[in-house]
């Protein structure tokens, strides 16, 4: 699980040093599939130019700045100001234009028919997620897409395993695509479609090899922190154990 930017409560040590490390790491590709993921998505569901994007959980705005690119009128926002501050420079330095903003997923800054699409990559798992579908189907236009890629249990858990993939990644639990099909249908969303179960990553830096990320955003000196490889160390240790535990999927919502 890796994506998991805008949150409404940390839910522990752990999680909190978790996020920090992808702040201070600048890590621009952190959730399910990676970068690689992102672009393959949108050549299968393409959002026409000019429709307007909102990306909540944007982290440092490699996706938002993406869409913008391809055309899109995007605003993304973050709960870390850090990462907000950090998206900025990337826009900037991609010369793209794009609205960005400190905000919650469970209480979004806009107006109710707002957007045309939701851009989700692994954030509603870490938030109260009711109150997070809740939010992204108040914001859409009449019409509207929510894509949210997430991460989905494929099999049963010990009540050892949950607790230890739960506490690291402060998150509540892992659900199922059923869970998450009953969840985006309690918050109004048309029959969700889903792109099937995919594998899970087994190294969290493994997609930047494949899709290096051009605008380099870490912070000086956080290569040189112990603290951070531990949690990457604790992050690999855990995928490695449990992998064949989760999966995950792209969820498409419509707002009818």
């Amino acid at each position: 699980m890796v994506e998991k930017r805008l949150i409404c409560h940390y839910g522990g040590v752990s999680a909190i040093e978790y996020l920090d490390m992808l702040a201070k790491l600048g890590v621009g590709n952190a959730h399910p599939g990676g970068f690689g993921e992102t672009i393959e998505q949108l050549k299968k569901y393409p959002i026409e130019k000019g429709k307007r994007v909102l990306e909540v959980g944007c982290g440092t705005g490699r996706t938002a700045c993406y869409l913008a690119e391809q055309g899109c009128e995007v605003t993304a926002v973050d709960i870390r100001p850090e990462m907000i501050a950090k998206a900025i420079i990337r826009a900037e330095k991609q010369g793209v234009q794009v609205q960005f903003l400190v905000g919650d997923v469970c209480q979004l800054p806009f107006e109710d028919h707002t957007f045309d699409v939701v851009m989700v990559e692994s954030v509603t798992n870490f938030a109260d997620a009711q109150k997070a579908v809740s939010e992204y189907y108040r914001v859409l236009k009449s019409e509207g897409k929510l894509y949210d890629r997430e991460v989905i249990r494929i099999k049963q858990m010990s009540p050892s395993v949950q607790r230890a993939l739960c506490s690291f990644y402060g998150v509540s639990k892992i659900y199922s695509m059923d869970e998450w099909r009953e969840l985006l249908e309690k918050g109004r969303f048309g029959p969700v479609e889903f792109s099937g179960i995919h594998s899970f990553p087994l190294m969290m830096f493994e997609d930047q090899v494949q899709h290096p990320d051009p605008v380099h955003l870490s912070d000086k000196q956080s290569f040189m922190d112990p603290r951070i490889w531990q949690i990457t160390a604790k992050y690999d240790e855990l995928v490695n154990k449990y992998h064949s535990y989760m999966g995950y999927t792209l969820m498409i919502g419509s707002k009818e």
